[in-house]
């Protein structure tokens, strides 16, 4: 026998089966293998065939054979698959898209075209043939899918009848015609997919997105009776707290989407869980995206910020304007500074910044009514707090809604008034469950079932649709009873909501590694960064169709138009999170900030970064970006969030250990963080004192730099001197290692601490040279943006009146009327009120020197009317007025008013210029003919003022507490030794005016 003849008697063996054929085809291969260098069509067309094989694999198929420009591949073959033909449709898809994909690379015009059709087979054995292959198909479908291909416009898809009846509910079709086909006797109908539907999931379990609202009646008829209100005028705030999964967002969204229905403008903005270390945060990143939409510009300047709050017309002033740019867009550059800050305190920028948002957020309400829904306050930083506190009144009289969710109950500053409503939600009833369970179930659950879910849900809505959703996973082969189903979920060691969420996304498949990866982005984050993450690594499924399949397993949800992506819980993206080893979350993590880096995908805010980096073990960078978030935050007066921030700087930098670069980033860090510390527990605090006092030991450290760089630190660690004494000290420490700085306006302010340390400890020869040498470095418009950083006054003013001090001290009266009156004139010319009020408390101590009473009174009465701002200044004010009314009439009632102002004082302020005004103090107690108690407060201030050295007025002091003694018929001795020493201080102080005095009581006491 011929091997021919062996060959055509092999027997025939195997089944018959349906599956589904696909051929695919290089459009015009011959022409473009003329157009193209043998081994370039070459290369492109095996890039071709191994991308449709690994597509093929991907989705369960069987590549059968690759010949020349085509090949051929079959689903539901060797295993047979219910949704063969989906899987065909699909990998068809793709295979065009790869197609397209390797045309834009190579530059050519590549196209394929796809038929597939469904139909019976015979799958035969050739094993025992001569056949090439150990299987055999044998059936129509083959060459009709050859056929069908034909029929295809190129780069797309074309699917028999009976291949569009199986896939019609996956995938959208358009209908191409019926085809006559070559060995075909009837037409044949042909289908062209174009895409998937967005209803349908392949992960079939989770079509499901969100069950209806149950259980919510009574909520949402009051916020709807509430909404008829605002939209009168009335503007009303509601407040819904409840536990986390207790359907706070369900219930906004449901009564959200019934406004929508209307017409309703809404505006939603969410607080974010590590959102709290950025001022404002819920609103200033939808305003960013929304100018950056606008312009198309990623990181808009301040010009297009502002640009695009004008186009909001009058309903956002200037001012506020101005406002908001600045929160959007940071410092001016260079950091010269903001001219609506200057002269405010934290606190006032700080309320600025909250109206100013206030009035941007409500200003479509002048259009008509508006729901304005603020979510999962209990993440807010402390403006966004502020806001909220203040929302309910700003809207009392506008045609708005605000209702916003937090998990702990908050009491805004109108709390208990009729426009404030709040809601705690507690858990579903049992009824309300069972409803629940059933539109889940999608027909009645079995028995038990309802019991079982409610019992462990404590009806908590989140966690009964998720425990359903995972029985209903689990029960296609029956529903267990209760001892099975409490054995399943100790099996899966499901204890809480979180286990149960980690189960859920375990059971996912693919879908659970694309969950895991986009929980590094964070809750929300953009979809173009997922995708660039994803192309780092291989993925079994489109990342589209994994968005979806997410979408339909209620894990996410889309937002903007399907361009940012948001886990439908927080808790769903903490178990993703959490499911991650520790190693590949720092991969991700690298990947992200490699990503950004190199510019592939937009920033993110240095928050944001700084946990990126600091989870990709990259500390330095880590503490780097938390520092600038930190500094953003100081400018914008959130202390608290600055802090946090730094807090978590300092870790970092702990961790990287000490080097040069560690170095640098932790003088920054405390350059940044003195000012919080300082406004958050106090400028003599301890804590302020202690960083201030390292950060300067540390810049000794540091070679061959410009101290002046670090001069915030230097200011710092002089203002919290522990005692005038030591800050006398460190100021001449200040001038010394700044004055060859290149920067004037730092030199300008190391003299600026010179001149206030040595005029209180006496030193008045150097307190007039240094006010000397800093006036020449003065310069008008650098002092506009220094003067809150430095004092919070003008530099000149200050030097001005302290020579004015100083002159009269060294017995120079008309000069220092001179000097104190200029002071003045330059505090009107700049027109800047706190240092026009610090010019007047020089001129009111200068009379107060003179024992010019009435003087002091006018003076009093002028700061009275100018710092109703500044309680301080007032207090200080009113302990002169005090004194020069009971030393010029009614004595016992100025020792009343100064005793009751004095108190004030120490609750507002801190007790600057003791020794004068505790001179004061006794001098009234002696009038009131209570002397006793007068020689006890100049004891006391004397001792206090010898230890701390703020010996200025100790000479006075001394002779005051002298001629008491006289008075009180003290021993000559006591008297004589006080005069003495007031003498010999005033002669070594070179302070004329205070030794004539002395003389003067010598002379007058015949001592």
């Amino acid at each position: 026998m011929t091997t021919r003849e062996r060959v055509q008697t092999g027997s025939l063996a195997g089944e018959r089966r349906h599956v589904t054929a696909l051929y695919y085809d290089i459009v015009g291969s011959t022409a473009l293998l003329n157009q193209l260098d043998p081994e370039e069509f070459g290369t492109m067309q095996r890039s071709l065939h191994n991308g449709a094989a690994a597509l093929i694999s991907d989705y369960n198929g069987y590549l059968e054979r690759v010949q020349g420009d085509g090949g051929c591949a079959y689903f539901g073959f060797p295993e047979s698959r219910e949704d063969a033909a989906e899987c065909a449709v699909a990998s068809a898809i793709e295979i065009v898209e790869w197609c397209e994909k390797l045309a834009r690379q190579s530059e050519s015009s590549l196209k394929v075209r796809v038929g597939i059709t469904t139909g019976v087979v015979v799958i035969a054995d050739a094993s025992k043939t001569n056949l090439p292959g150990a299987t055999e198909i044998i059936g129509v479908a083959p060459a009709l899918a050859a056929r069908i291909q034909s029929e295809a416009a190129p780069n797309s898809v074309a699917v028999a009848e009976a291949t569009y009846r199986l896939t019609m509910g996956a995938f959208e079709f358009e209908e191409i015609g019926q085809r006559h086909l070559k060995g075909f006797g009837e037409p044949v109908l042909l289908w062209r997919p174009v895409t998937r539907r967005q209803q349908f999931d392949r992960f079939t379990a989770y079509r499901r997105v969100s069950a209806p609202l149950i259980g919510r009646e009574v909520e949402l008829e009051l916020c709807s009776r509430r909404w008829v209100r605002a939209a009168s005028g009335n503007g009303q705030f509601i407040l819904l707290h409840g536990d986390p999964g207790i359907g706070k967002s369900r219930l906004i969204a449901e009564f959200r989407r019934d406004l929508a229905a209307k017409g309703v403008r809404t505006l939603v903005f969410q607080c974010q869980p590590r959102g709290n270390s950025e001022p404002l945060h819920p609103f200033l990143e939808p305003l960013r995206n929304a100018i950056a939409d606008t312009t198309g510009d990623a990181d808009p300047d301040r010009d297009a910020v502002t640009r695009y709050l004008r186009s909001h017309g009058s309903e956002v002033s200037p001012l506020n304007a101005e406002i908001i740019t600045f929160l959007v867009a940071g410092e001016t550059e260079g950091g010269a500074g903001e001219a609506w800050q200057v002269d405010l305190s934290d606190e006032e920028i700080r309320a600025r910044a909250v109206e100013a948002m206030l009035s941007l957020l409500t200003s479509p309400s002048a259009l008509g009514p508006l729901l304005l829904i603020i979510e999962d306050v209990h993440w807010a930083d402390t403006l966004t707090k502020a806001l909220v506190a203040k929302l309910s009144g700003w809207i009392e009289t506008r045609p708005i809604l605000a209702a916003v969710t937090s998990r702990e109950a908050i009491a805004p500053d109108g709390f208990g008034d009729p426009n404030v409503l709040a809601v705690a939600l507690s858990g579903l009833t049992a009824q309300a469950t069972a409803e629940l369970i059933s539109t889940i179930w999608e027909d009645s659950p079995p028995d038990g079932l309802v019991a079982f879910i409610y019992e462990k849900s404590d009806g908590v809505p989140l966690f009964a649709e998720q425990l359903s959703l995972w029985i209903r996973e689990r029960a296609k082969a029956g529903l267990p009873d209760r001892a099975g189903l409490e054995a399943l979920l100790r099996a899966e060691s499901i204890l809480d909501l979180r286990d149960l969420i980690a189960a859920r996304l375990a059971s996912l498949g693919p879908l659970r590694r694309v969950a895991q990866i986009a929980s590094v982005l964070g809750r929300q984050f953009r979809r173009k960064l997922l995708a660039c993450v994803l192309e780092l690594g291989p993925l079994a499924i489109p990342l589209d169709e994994a968005i979806e399949g997410l979408v339909q397993a209620g894990i996410v949800r889309r937002k903007s138009g399907g361009m940012e992506i948001r886990f439908r819980h927080v808790l769903i993206q903490e178990a993703a999170y959490e499911s991650l080893l520790k190693s590949e979350r720092q991969e991700i993590h690298t990947s992200v900030v490699n990503l950004i880096q190199s510019g592939v995908v937009p920033p993110l805010s240095d928050e944001t970064m700084a946990w990126h980096f600091g989870q990709a073990g990259q500390p330095v960078q880590a503490a780097r970006h938390a520092i600038q978030a930190a500094e953003a935050c100081d400018v914008r007066s959130a202390m608290q969030e600055a802090e946090n921030l730094l807090d978590f700087a300092e870790k970092q930098l702990a961790q990287a250990g000490r080097n040069a670069e560690s170095n640098e980033q932790l003088l920054r860090l405390l350059t940044v963080r003195g000012p919080v510390v300082a406004a958050l527990f106090g400028r003599g605090s301890k804590q302020a004192r202690a960083i201030y006092e390292r950060g300067v030991s540390l810049c000794a450290t540091v070679k061959d730099r410009d101290r002046a760089e670090w001069f915030p630190l230097y200011w710092g660690w002089w203002f919290t001197a522990p005692d005038y004494e030591t800050q006398r000290a460190r100021s001449d420490i200040l001038v010394q290692d700044l004055e060859g700085s290149a920067d004037p306006e730092v030199r300008l302010q190391s003299l600026h601490c010179a001149w206030a340390t040595n005029i209180d400890a006496g030193l008045h020869s150097r307190c007039l040279k240094c006010v000397e040498q800093g006036l020449v470095l003065y310069d008008e418009d650098r002092a506009r943006f220094n003067r809150g950083r430095y004092g919070g006054h003008d530099a000149k003013v200050c030097g001005l009146g302290e020579r004015a001090f100083s002159l009269w001290f060294v017995g120079d009266d008309n000069g220092a009327s001179e000097s104190v009156v200029a002071a003045k004139r330059w505090a009107e010319h700049i027109n800047h009120p706190n240092s026009m009020l610090h010019a007047l408390e020089f001129e009111i101590e200068l009379k107060r020197y003179r024992n010019d009473h009435p003087g002091v009174i006018a003076v009093s009465e002028r700061i009275g009317e100018l710092g109703r701002a500044t309680p301080g200044v007032l207090a200080k004010a009113a302990l002169f007025r005090a004194w020069a009314q009971g030393m010029s009439g009614d004595a016992a009632a100025g020792v009343l008013a100064f005793e009751t102002g004095l108190t004030r004082w120490r609750e507002i302020a801190t007790y600057e210029g003791a020794p004068v005004f505790e001179g004061m103090r006794s001098e009234l107690f002696e009038r009131a003919g209570r002397n006793d108690e007068a020689l006890s407060i100049l004891d006391s201030i004397i001792a206090a003022s010898t230890s701390s050295g703020q010996v200025f007025w100790l000479a006075e002091l001394l002779r005051q507490r002298a001629v008491l003694r006289h008075a009180l018929g003290e021993s000559q001795e006591a008297v004589v030794a006080d005069l003495r020493r007031a003498l010999e201080i005033s002669t070594e102080q070179r302070a004329a005016a205070l030794a004539s005095r002395v003389r003067l009581d010598l002379d007058r006491l015949r001592l």
